[in-house]
């Protein structure tokens, strides 16, 4: 009992030692659901160029990231740590943060796009001061690990946030038809469509499956699947009621998307959406993969199961992901998904 006892009080200091040294900000800070939207873009807008995961490992890299900003019309300041290493991050996870705080708080930045994605996102959100964030909102944009980044600020400030291009994205005519609708024009973003197919052709690459019928309306969430997985149980988890979910991914065997959507099936989180939309699952079969078991599920057979039984809205297919063409996703705004007929509407502006 004794050594228990010790090992707590050892646990207590460490962690408080910890609180103190990393300025950790309220875990607790709520937004009483108020959304806030941020300003346009527009060119000319200085933004910000942070690396809050992974570190930028070329320094061409970072060139190409600053002429594409150059490109889309804007001014870029590049955060400090971009090209800092620490393992595998982009400096220590203090420093990441407060980068971002730095980039919030400066009056002459208009907005804040993330170099890339990576691993360790989740380190940083305690140290995100989001008070500051609610008193100078501004476009954030990014995806993949970035998914923990914006869910934290959306639950914690109401900030509509962007699920979309990174600074070193491939920018087609596609995705910035959908970048320039999320984030440059005051409007209701519209409908949202797959690539088009030439008329003599039969689309086979970027086909919409339906999974389940009907009609849903609510609130766009969503991201990448591990994150959105890993944050169940912690303060920066989402309210899943009503909602429309949209998930992503890459890398991940057939086997490892079943058990993340079972892990949001037993949490009881799937059955409280109104609608969910599958976006692209990339590179889920790896040429050196040797699974334990000669039969195994598709993808597409994952999906089937464990979102068929839910009854909700459900499709697969739309051009969300790690993918060259890609739609810019606004956390926190109306939507309708009618699967029936095949069409996505975001019904909303995103901007002010």
């Amino acid at each position: 009992m004794d050594t228990r006892r010790n090992f707590l009080l050892k646990s207590a200091i460490l962690g408080s030692l910890l609180f103190a040294s990393h300025n950790i900000f309220p875990f607790n800070l709520k937004n009483n659901n108020k959304t806030i939207k941020p300003k346009a873009l527009k060119k000319g807008d200085k933004v910000g160029l942070i690396a809050p995961a992974s570190y930028i490992e070329e320094p061409e890299d970072l060139n190409i990231a600053i002429d594409i900003m150059r490109w889309l019309g804007f001014e870029p300041v590049v955060g400090k740590n971009v090209m800092k290493q620490y393992g595998y991050l982009a400096g220590k996870d203090s420093e990441r943060a407060d980068e971002i705080n730095e980039m919030f708080s400066r009056k002459d930045v208009s907005g804040i796009f993330c170099m890339r994605g990576g691993y360790g996102t989740m380190r940083i959100l305690p140290y995100i001061d989001y008070e500051n964030i609610i008193k100078n909102p501004k476009v954030i944009i990014g995806y993949s690990d970035i998914t923990a980044l914006l869910q934290a600020i959306y639950v914690k400030t109401g900030l509509v946030c962007f699920h979309g291009p990174v600074a070193l994205s491939t920018y087609s005519e596609y995705t910035l038809e959908y970048l320039r609708k999320a984030i440059f024009i005051n409007k209701k973003i519209g409908e949202i469509k797959n690539p088009t197919t030439p008329p003599n052709k039969v689309e086979t690459k970027n086909r919409i499956i339906k999974i389940n019928g009907g009609k849903a309306e609510g609130i766009l969430i969503g991201g990448n699947l591990s994150l959105l997985v890993s944050l169940i149980g912690t303060p920066y988890d989402i309210d899943y009621k009503n909602k429309i979910l949209f998930i992503e991914e890459i890398g991940e065997e057939a086997y490892r998307v079943d058990r993340m959507l079972t892990q949001l099936w037993l949490s009881g989180k799937l059955e409280q959406l109104s609608g969910i939309i599958i976006g692209k699952i990339t590179d889920y079969k790896s040429p050196n993969s040797k699974p334990a078991f000669s039969n195994t599920l598709s993808l597409e057979e994952v999906i089937r199961t464990r979102l068929e039984t839910l009854k909700i809205p459900a499709v697969y297919g739309y051009m969300i992901g790690h993918i060259e063409d890609k739609i810019t996703v606004p956390i926190g705004v109306k939507a309708i998904l009618d699967v029936d007929n095949n069409i996505f509407i975001i019904n909303e502006n995103a901007v002010e």
